[in-house]
């Protein structure tokens, strides 16, 4: 599968495979395929392996601190629901700070194009 097919399914939400690598690793071309805002933390927020609360926490992004988010869709990707940093949602976007990579809840961060 070529990556822009495995980037179109990660950022469609998608479970594409791509040689037995599950769509999580792929998370790494689709954020590379992006161009990349300034995400600051409006609260301290774990970032995870996937779009849902339950998912491995990879790393803290700290309150106050930025990190490189990818948001192609100006919104965030769906995810699980939840209700973090006082507000109800399921927007979830690609975030790497520290050396780690993934998804952290749109609501608790504060964004820059």
């Amino acid at each position: 599968m070529a990556a822009t097919a495995v980037t179109a399914a990660v950022l469609a939400g998608g479970t594409a495979l791509t040689g037995g690598v599950a769509a999580a690793d792929a998370r790494v071309t689709a954020a590379s395929s992006c161009s990349y805002n300034t995400l600051t933390a409006l609260e301290s927020v774990k970032i995870r392996t996937d779009r849902k609360l339950n998912a491995t926490a990879v790393g803290l992004l700290p309150k106050g601190k930025s990190g490189r988010g990818c948001d192609s869709t100006g919104t965030g990707l769906s995810g699980q629901s939840y209700d973090l940093c006082g507000k109800k949602d399921n927007s979830w976007v690609i975030l790497s700070y520290g050396g780690h990579e993934g998804w952290v809840p749109t609501t608790c961060i504060k964004q820059w194009r």
